[in-house]
């Protein structure tokens, strides 16, 4: 019986107040997922510009294993699709801050940013780290990764929602078309991570 239960999965105060879940996944969704593949959501970005979207994919590994993978964001240069530079640095005021840049194909400029972070785990094995934008070469980005057991639990359901404008002489639709396409890379990468995570340390996905 699969895990799939209801629920928004917006970046508000009241959705970060609730349990984490998934979304509620259609027909369509749960068949591209039983069959292995990355069932890929369009959604309403903020103010109608820029790029909305849900990416949704089973890992093979419990959550406990996923979650430090997702965590972690200065390892994320290691495996993220076109991510050169990440790290984490304290700031006065703000905390922790994830700084992230991006190369992206020619003619189209490198994006930074520079975001912070809500980390919730409620119930135990339902995780969510939320994020939003401090500065950098975006107008907004915002976003969020879930992931919740999947199966009998020995599998994760991963969820992976954008909600982003970036600073660039471009027309939405094809800023839409390039995001859409890399989301189902971003997902094959983190199974990949979590694979050789699991290999390198039997037992535990602490990040390396």
């Amino acid at each position: 019986m699969r895990t799939v239960v209801s629920g928004a999965l917006l970046l508000s105060l009241s959705a970060l107040a609730q349990p984490v879940s998934g979304p509620q996944l259609t027909e369509a969704e749960l068949k591209k997922l039983g069959a292995g593949e990355v069932a890929i959501r369009e959604t309403a970005p903020t103010g109608g510009k820029g790029v909305g979207a849900m990416a949704f994919g089973v890992v093979d590994a419990t959550s406990d294993e996923v979650w430090p993978v997702l965590r972690d964001c200065q390892h994320f240069w290691q495996f993220m699709p076109r991510t050169k530079k990440s790290w984490v640095k304290d700031e006065a005021g703000v905390g922790h801050i994830c700084h992230v840049e991006l190369s992206m194909p020619f003619p189209l400029p490198d994006l930074w940013s520079d975001t912070v972070a809500q980390i919730r785990e409620e119930p135990k094995g339902h995780y969510l780290r939320a994020w939003t934008l401090v500065r950098g070469s975006y107008h907004r980005n915002n976003g969020s990764w879930t992931i919740v057991p999947w199966g009998d639990g020995k599998q994760s359901l991963v969820v992976y929602a954008i909600d982003t404008d970036p600073k660039m002489a471009v027309p939405d639709p094809l800023i839409r078309m390039g995001q859409a396409g890399s989301l189902p890379e971003v997902i094959s990468q983190i199974r990949k991570r979590v694979a050789t995570v699991r290999v390198a340390t039997p037992g535990t996905a602490a990040s390396k």
